[in-house]
């Protein structure tokens, strides 16, 4: 059966029917949508009755907590003297409860209560009359005396202007220290009462959504208190409206009442205070039942004017442009020609013909792109990633069967990252594209590309990733011809380049492995120059290195040391050792180094000076840097608790923490949290701590050694006169001790180290600082640095580094020989 004569048979019924139950469900819809908007009124109404009474409560009882401890006001209840506190401290206490009416201008009634129930004092801003100054039979007065906490709150009629209203009072519990016992409880002194008016929330009962709504609040037997309407506006007697609310639950029912029905809810807003809506239902659902008899009429008018016309349409305007589409679709999924379609109607289905020739074309131009895509960088327009490892690929299979051999290039560009950061990203890019068009441009004629893909010349250019390429010089005779070309390549990119008028200076480190000697797999030979270029930057970067397998197996233990020092950081195996730092006048022990040692189950002892620059580079050294303070300033607190003992220890610190934002409240922080003196502890950093960074780094650097120093935290310059210090910077940094480097003191009769140390000292001392000097291991050297006026010593002929339990020693020997140290 053809299409045109099934769409009849089906368009009819499956038109027809769901039009008819859209319209019942429609109806019934709107009728359960009108009975939930109605639920969900009536709850935003009682809703607002009850935060409005909440916000009443709760604000008058913190109020009247605060009230209750006006010392004025616990002055006058605890004065006995009943002339005193009537002549000279009532009107005081009544001025302070009008300016609380004044601020609060609900609270229209403040009374002060006597224990007896007798009313002392009070104070109103309405004219109303006091019909009652003893409330000891009162229910409200036995209400606040039966009340198990000191505030209470209720809802009653105020006898004084018939009017519902907010109770809100509190004992008043004082202790006379002039007449009660020292031991003795506070004893209750009187109350303090508060009278707010209900009117905010009876104001509400008038926002009902419906005319015909009556809503009323009521006490809890079930008096009325307030009503929306007026009795001649009310549908029902008050009479018949509270039958009905004694005989229902809480909550929402339905109610038949005088032949009608309602829908009645009730809340307990309060202990003593319910509200009552009741509504007639027919009010409730006659739009529903309007807009649903409307819906149906539209459907039933649709399903007639609709059904000929849509067979009619669809015949001509569908079913023979869909076929057209159809065969253009099954075309375009067997071929890889381009298809279009006419275009016949300025309509839908014209406007999906139109669609359609536009996705054709976009994928055929995407699938031209994509094949580009996949092996081209985007940015200089060289071979790719994954360009470059199919290059060496069939660069390995051509070598093997000529018996060739040849070199993969890994290229690194050095201080790319400070132009990046300094001139933007844009010249960083555009610096990408000239180093391509450098290199492309030195390498030898019979070297030269031409074209990025699929390349069979002598040598394969590709970007293999960030500011790294990679080359592919094919068939040469020795490695001096690779080194030629690494030569070439590193003179040309030593050059300045022009990045829109702005002369930058960058270069290159270049690791080069050779096949097959140095890898028969793609991965090894582009893992093993990876590896040499490391090697090269590693030296002094701006060079070229060979892969070595010395330079392998480095690379190997440098990974196990690295994997383990992982686990090491987890399971803080770490350990400090602390060596003495000698004064050198009094010869006694003034502070500690503090130096981690790390002896891995599997490695061994590992020095600090191979895992420290490792956790640097892989991201740790904020974590043992955290544990070294951590550690340092827990026995610090040792000493001075357990032992009495008072010194100082030295932390080493890398740039890396002092690149944090919050190092030195860090500090601050760890020394509060051990209750130490910023004295106890000091850093020491390196000249090349403080002069790695660029831009924020540097300056977060110097932002957190100033404001070390301004709270109170000497700092240590370490490995004096190894780094590029001057006497500039010397004084623009706040340093407060210089320690000279061991080297000059184990070559002291070298080299005019003598003069240099001494020149070293004066200059110290004539900036303020203190000098400590490292590797004094003799006597000679301790009697030249005694001459020179040197202050602190440190070095094997006072002691190693050891545990914290030599130095406990070395204290406690101190203490009880009280003698001055003296070297061994």
């Amino acid at each position: 059966m053809k299409l045109s004569t099934k769409l009849p048979l089906l368009v009819i019924p499956l038109l027809a029917v769901p039009m008819l139950l859209i319209g019942l469900l429609a109806y019934q819809q709107l009728k359960e949508s009108a009975q939930t908007k109605g639920q969900q009124e009536i709850k935003v109404l009682m809703d607002s009755l009850q935060n409005q009474l909440n916000q009443l409560t709760e604000a008058a009882e913190a109020n009247v907590s605060i009230f209750a401890d006006d010392p004025l006001l616990k002055s006058y209840v605890l004065n006995g003297n009943l002339d005193e506190r009537y002549t000279l401290m009532q009107r005081p206490l009544q001025n302070k409860l009008a300016s609380i009416q004044h601020v609060y201008p609900d609270y229209y009634e403040i009374r002060v209560l006597q224990p007896n129930g007798f009313e002392d004092l009070r104070l109103t801003n309405r004219d109303i009359p006091n019909r009652s100054e003893e409330e000891a039979d009162n229910p409200g007065f036995i209400s606040m005396q039966q009340a198990d906490a000191d505030t209470l709150s209720r809802i009653l009629i105020n006898p004084d202007n018939q009017e519902p209203a907010l109770y809100v009072s509190r004992r008043i519990r004082l202790l006379n220290l002039g007449t009660d016992p020292y031991n003795a409880e506070p004893r209750l002194r009187g109350y303090l009462s508060l009278t707010i008016s209900l009117q905010p929330l009876i104001e509400l009962l008038s926002t009902t959504p419906w005319g015909g709504a009556e809503l009323l609040l009521t006490n809890s037997r079930h008096s009325v208190l307030s009503t929306s309407l007026d009795a001649h506006q009310a549908r029902l007697p008050l009479e018949d409206f509270i039958t009905i609310i004694k005989e229902q639950p809480q909550g929402s029912t339905s109610v038949e009442f005088r032949g009608q029905d309602y829908l009645h809810y009730s809340r307990q807003l309060h202990p003593d205070l319910q509200a009552h809506l009741l509504l007639p239902k027919a009010e409730l659902l006659q739009e529903s039942r309007n807009i649903g008899r409307l819906v149906l009429m539209v459907c039933l008018g649709a399903i007639i004017l609709s059904v000929p016309l849509l067979l009619l349409l669809f015949r001509h305007q569908f079913l023979k442009p869909v076929q057209r589409l159809n065969q253009a679709l099954a075309n375009l999924g067997h071929s890889q020609q381009l298809i279009q379609l006419p275009i016949q109607n300025d309509d839908e289905i014209g406007e999906l013909s139109l669609s359609f020739n536009r996705m054709s074309m976009a994928l055929q131009k995407s699938n031209e792109r994509i094949r580009t895509l996949a092996f081209q960088d985007s940015l200089t327009g060289l071979a790719n990633r994954l360009m470059f490892i199919k290059m060496v690929r069939r660069a390995i299979d051509r070598s093997k069967k000529n018996q060739t051999q040849f070199a993969v290039l890994f290229l690194d560009l050095d201080n790319f990252k400070q132009i990046n950061d300094t001139h933007g990203h844009p010249s960083g890019d555009k610096l990408l594209t000239e180093v391509a068009h450098i290199i492309q441009s030195r390498l030898r004629a019979d070297d030269s590309l031409s074209g990025p893909f699929f390349s069979d010349d002598d040598s394969d250019l590709a970007r293999f990733g960030g500011d790294e390429f990679t080359l592919l010089l094919r068939d040469m005779d020795c490695a001096r011809d690779v080194a030629s070309v690494a030569e070439r390549l590193i003179h040309a990119i030593s050059q300045p380049i022009d990045l829109n008028g702005i002369s930058c200076y960058t270069g290159c480190s270049i690791g080069i492995a050779l096949y097959p000697d140095d890898g028969t797999s793609v991965e090894e030979l582009i893992k093993h120059a990876d590896l040499a270029m490391y090697q090269a930057k590693s030296t002094g970067k701006g060079n070229y290195q060979f892969f070595s397998k010395p330079l392998a197996t480095q690379s190997q233990q440098q990974a196990r040391i690295i994997q383990r020092l992982h686990h090491a950081v987890e399971d803080d195996v770490f350990e400090l050792f602390y060596q003495p730092i000698i004064d050198n006048h009094s010869r006694k022990l003034v502070s500690v180094e503090a130096l981690i040692r790390w002896t891995d189950e599997e490695l061994g002892v590992v020095s600090p000076a191979v895992f420290i620059p490792l956790a640097e580079k892989n991201g740790m050294i904020q974590a043992i840097g955290n544990w070294v303070l951590e550690e340092a300033a827990r026995q610090l607190q040792v000493w001075k608790t357990e032992y009495g003992i008072s010194t100082k220890v030295a932390v080493n610190i890398s740039s890396i923490q002092l690149q944090q934002p919050e190092f030195a409240h860090q500090i601050t922080e760890l020394l509060t949290r051990y209750r130490l003196d910023s004295q106890d502890l000091y850093i020491e950093l390196t000249e090349t701590a403080l002069l790695q960074g660029q831009g924020q780094d540097q300056e977060l650097v110097m932002n957190n050694l100033h404001e070390l120093h301004r709270r109170g935290i000497s700092i240590a310059l370490d490995d004096f006169g190894t780094g590029y210090s001057s006497l500039s910077y010397l004084q623009n940094l706040p340093i407060d001790i210089l320690k000279i480097d061991r080297s000059f003191i184990i070559n002291l009769q070298e080299n005019n180290n003598g003069a240099i140390l001494s020149a070293i000292i004066t200059m110290a001392h004539s900036l303020g600082m203190k000098v400590v000097a490292e590797g004094v291991e003799d006597q000679r050297h301790l009697a030249f640095l005694t001459a020179e006026g040197c202050d602190l010593l440190q070095g094997y002929l006072f002691g190693r580094p050891g545990p914290a339990s030599d130095i406990t020693a070395w204290f406690m020997q101190e203490a009880s020989c009280d003698v001055s140290l003296s070297p061994a």
